[in-house]
Parts: C-alpha cells; structure tokens; sequence
C-alpha cells in the first residue's frame, strides 16, 4: 500500500506522524511524508519518503506573524484566533504547491486538521482512501472530559455538545484556506467552512491519544478511534550529550521547564522569570531553550539545552513544566512524572485541564498568567513528590499502550 501523509505543523504535529509512518513501514507500507523543510532529517532518517513543503516552520515560528500568535495567550480568544487565520493564510500557496503533484499517488493518505480540506480534495480527484489523524478531540461530544472547549467540564451535557459544535463551526472557518487552494489547482469550486466540516464528518479520525486522558465519547460512535500515543521508539534509548548527563545525574533530581514550539515576545524576561524561580525553590532546571530562545540566567541553578529527546529526559527529572502541546503532555505522561502546564494557544489548556483532573498534574494556567510565584511553588511541589504516585501509575498505564500498533491495525484492516 502506498500511503502518503500531509503533516503541516510544528514538531508536535509531524513527529507522531513519522512515528506511525515508521510502523505502517515496518508493515509492509511505502510512505512518504510531506512536511516543512526543516523535518527532513527526522523523517528520512527514519527511512520514509521525504516531500519538501517549500517552507521552514522554524522560520514561521520567529517571524513577527508567528510571534503574535505563539508567543503569549490571551484573556480574549477572538485575537488569538485572527492571528491563528493570519498564520494559517501565509502558508497557504506553499502547502498546496506541495500538495497537488502527489495527486493520483496513493493509496491512502493520512492528514492532519490543517491538511484534512485538502487530502479531500486530493483524494476525491486521484482515488485513495483518506484518514485524518487527530492529536486532539475535536469532534463534538456531550462527555466533558472529552471535549475540547466544554461549557460543563466535568458533566455530561447538550450544552458540551452545543459548544462543540460551534468551535468546530470556527476551525472549519479558519483551516478552509488551504484546501480551497488546493480545490481551485484541482478545477474544484472553493467550498469553504462547509467543506471543512462536511469533510470531518464523512472522514474515519484516529486519535493519538490514551483513552486514560481522552475517555472514548459515546456519541463519537467509535469515530474518532482513541488509540494511544504515537511514540517514537528510539527516542527512549537515546544517548544524551555527556555533559548533561552529569548534570542530571550530578544532584536532586531537576526539573525541566520548556515550551517547545511557542516564541516569545521577551526572552530574557522569561529566562529571568525561570532563574529566579529555580533558585527561590532551590530546585535544580534544565530549561529548553525551544523557539523562544530562552538561556541560563543563573549557572548553579538552571542549566539550558537544546532539542533532547523527551524518551530519554523525561523520565530523569522531578516533573515538567511544559506548554500543553499534545506531544509534550503525552511525553510527560509516558515518562511517569508530574506535570504543570502553562498554555498558551489552541488545545492547550485542554490538555492541561486533563492532566490536572486525572491527578498528575497542578492546577494549569495560561500564559499572560505566568509569575515567578507560581512557577516557584510548582518547583516546590515537584520536590515534595507532589502528584509523584498517580503520575508515576499512570505512566505505568500509558506505556503499557500500543498506539502506533493500534492505529497500523485499523489503517490496515481492509488491505489484508
């Protein structure tokens, strides 16, 4: 079979991809992935077919148009959300250029949200079946554990199901652009919100994630399929730098503090924030210094570095303080240790009200509410062993999942 995946994004959305795209080859599977161009070492190193979007997501992050996205949150989600559409519309001519020469080359193809619209359309003009993988609940749903943006979080309830309906009414609005322009090269009219949402509705979803932290919803009926978490295998028997195994192995346990994709408006503001922090709670950092460029302010307490890989860190530290990006919260979990989140933007806060109400996790916050207060107590927290136990039963849980397996079963179930 040949399957091609569609992977715009950050980090966070591609490398579950090339996570499943390394066990649909260990199947049998040719795949190739289509992705910004500065993943193409993550993913032919992992022996998959590589397709250049044309574009570097890196590049994306830092502009200023990134900037005023990713780099705070916001008490209003109207400004979040124009600056979501600006972001997405700038990208637009380059994905779709990418796209259309993969027409009429698959036997299935495998998007995510932002490239759902257009692997419709590319699969409705070249054959092939499509699949849309989801790295959060987007679907509505009256269970409010499982809905992304629930008026009754803890409660069954139309209401959850009502505000489902309506973000999703939003993301159809914002994620259009993309497929449109793929639909117009094709000879398809534009279709719009209404050709996002009907494309949701009529494509099968595998969601990445535990069903521990996204309780299978009933009125899902079974679509999306809640799989686990797409891990990649060897990112657990990495060797670090020497050097930062010695710090990490040369005293308490750390903690580490990270915001992955996310920029910043003030780097140095940040660092200082995390500096002081580490050293009013005497705890030990190992500070990421992600897209935001954050550094060490304080050489006996923080120590920063670059990408590591979360198989191997994770598990070594006190507890993560991260953005409440799917992957680092799956990560987390995986790794057994407890988590405080501070999000900044989309499916964040949702994956930080999860991890709190299953109990491994403090109460999340966003961003524009980040203090060096808060930041200190949770360090503290980690030293105590606050959330230890449940965090460290749930990773028990977590890694006893198969997700990559579970998903190549389901995708591959009608070419057997």
């Amino acid at each position: 079979m040949k399957v091609n995946v569609l992977a715009a994004g950050s980090r966070g959305d591609v490398q579950p991809m090339v996570a499943l795209g390394v066990g649909l080859a260990r199947a049998g599977h040719a795949v190739t992935i289509c992705a910004g161009d500065d993943f193409e070492d993550l993913v032919t190193r992992h022996g998959l077919g590589f397709v250049p979007a044309g574009l570097r997501i890196e590049e994306l992050i830092g502009s200023e148009l990134g900037v005023a996205w990713l780099g705070h949150s916001s008490s209003n989600p109207f400004l979040e959300l124009r600056a979501l559409k600006r972001f997405v519309r700038l990208s637009v001519e380059e994905y779709a250029g990418a796209f259309l020469p993969l027409a009429g080359s698959a036997d299935l193809w495998l998007s995510g949200l932002l490239t759902l619209h257009a692997a419709d359309a590319l699969a409705s003009v070249g054959g092939g079946r499509h699949v849309v993988a989801e790295f959060a609940p987007m679907r509505p749903t009256r269970l409010g554990a499982s809905g992304l943006q629930p008026v009754l979080p803890g409660r069954s309830s139309w209401l959850n199901h009502v505000a489902g309906r309506s973000l999703l009414e939003v993301v159809g609005s914002v994620f259009s652009p993309p497929g449109d322009e793929v639909r117009a090269e094709l000879g398809l009219a534009p279709t719009g919100r209404r050709g996002v949402l009907d494309a949701i509705r009529r494509t099968p979803g595998l969601l990445a994630a535990s069903p521990l932290v996204v309780p299978p919803a009933p009125d899902w009926r079974d679509n999306p399929e809640v799989t686990g978490y797409w891990f990649l295998d060897d990112e657990v028997t990495a060797v670090a730098d020497p050097e930062l195994t010695a710090y990490v192995e040369g005293g308490s346990r750390p903690a580490y503090v990270g915001f992955g994709s996310m920029s910043t408006r003030d780097a140095d503001r940040m660092s200082r924030l995390v500096a002081d922090a580490a050293r009013a709670a005497r705890v030990r950092v190992v500070l990421h210094r992600g897209s935001a460029g954050l550094g060490s302010l304080d050489d006996e307490w923080v120590r920063d570095v670059g990408d590591v890989p979360h198989g191997w860190l994770l598990p070594r530290m006190a507890g993560v303080v991260h953005h409440g990006g799917a992957g680092t919260t799956g990560a987390a979990l995986r790794a057994g240790v407890p988590q405080a989140v501070v999000a900044h933007i989309g499916d964040q806060p949702y994956w930080g009200r999860r991890v709190w109400e299953i109990g491994v996790a403090a109460r999340p916050i966003r961003r524009h509410e980040l203090t060096p207060g808060w930041l200190t107590e949770v360090l503290r927290g980690f030293a105590r062993g606050e959330c230890a136990a449940r965090a460290a039963a749930v990773g028990v849980q977590v890694r006893g999942e198969d997700g990559v397996g579970r998903a190549v079963s389901l995708l591959t179930a009608e070419v057997r």
